[in-house]
C-alpha cells in the first residue's frame, strides 16, 4: 500500500498548493472529544469545517446542505452506526470520502465489510491526532488508506499470493486498484473471458471471495507480498 504522504514542514502546509481545501463534516457523540480533536485540525489553513453533530440523524439532515469533501465519524453513535449513516451518505454523495473512527480493533472481515461500502479510511481512537489528520487528507480525493490493524499478513494468504504466477499477480493489483475487466483486458491486451479465469483462479488460490478482501489485502500487504 503507497504510504502516506508526509506532509510538509509546519502545521498549515499539508495541501500541496493547488489542491482544493479539505470541506469537513465531524459527527461524534462527546462533544469534548470533538473539540479536542477539531482544535488540532483546524490549525491547518486548508481545513474549513463545514457542518458538526452527535447524531446520524442529524447528520444527514445536515449534509444536505453542507456539501462537505469528508465525513469523519464515529462508529459508535448515540442513535446509530457510523457505517449505516456513511451508507445513508454516499447514497446521495458519491464522492464523500468517509473516515471512520472505531474504538475497538477490526478485523479483516469486519474491515472488507466498510471497503465495500465505500469508507476510504478506518482509524482507531488510540491513534495519534497528526496521524489521523495526514489520513484526513491523504483521503480527500478520494484515496483508500487503510491502518495497520494487523502488523502481519494471514500466513496462508502471504505464501499462497507469492505462489501466483506473474501474470495473475499483475491482474490481482489491478483488481485491487479496482479497474474493470473490460479496462483490465484492454491493458494486458487479452480477453474479458481471460481476465474472469485469472480472476476466478486468485481468488480460489488466496481463499477469498469477495473483492473488498483482496483489495485489504492488497492494501495493507502489496509491497511486502511483491519482494
Amino acid at each position: 500500500m503507497s504510504s502516506i504522504e508526509s506532509p510538509s514542514a509546519g502545521q498549515g502546509r499539508l495541501m500541496p498548493s493547488g489542491q482544493r481545501r479539505l470541506r469537513l463534516y465531524v459527527t461524534m457523540g462527546q462533544r469534548l472529544l470533538r473539540d479536542s480533536l477539531l482544535f488540532q485540525i483546524l490549525l491547518h489553513d486548508e481545513v474549513e469545517l463545514v457542518g458538526e453533530s452527535e447524531t446520524g440523524v442529524a447528520t444527514l439532515d445536515r449534509l444536505k446542505t453542507a456539501t462537505p469533501s469528508v465525513l469523519l465519524i464515529e462508529e459508535n453513535l448515540q442513535d446509530n452506526d457510523g457505517l449505516t449513516i456513511a451508507e445513508h451518505a454516499l447514497a446521495v454523495n458519491p464522492s464523500l470520502s468517509v473516515l471512520l473512527i472505531s474504538d475497538t480493533p477490526v478485523s479483516s472481515g469486519r474491515m472488507a465489510i466498510y471497503l465495500e461500502a465505500g469508507i476510504k479510511a478506518v482509524v482507531s481512537k488510540d491513534q495519534p491526532v497528526q496521524e489521523l489528520i495526514k489520513t484526513l487528507f491523504y483521503i480527500r480525493n478520494g484515496q483508500v488508506y487503510v491502518g495497520n490493524w494487523q502488523q502481519e499478513p494471514a500466513p496462508a494468504a502471504m505464501l499462497a499470493y507469492q505462489a501466483l504466477s506473474g501474470r495473475e499477480r499483475e491482474v490481482a493489483q489491478l483488481m485491487a486498484n479496482r479497474l474493470p475487466v473490460r479496462d483490465i483486458a484492454g491493458r494486458l491486451g487479452v480477453s474479458c473471458k481471460t481476465v474472469h479465469s485469472y480472476k476466478d483462479r486468485i481468488f480460489v488460490k488466496l481463499g477469498f471471495e469477495r473483492l473488498p478482501e483482496l483489495i485489504l489485502f492488497m492494501q495493507r500487504h502489496q509491497h511486502g507480498a511483491a519482494e
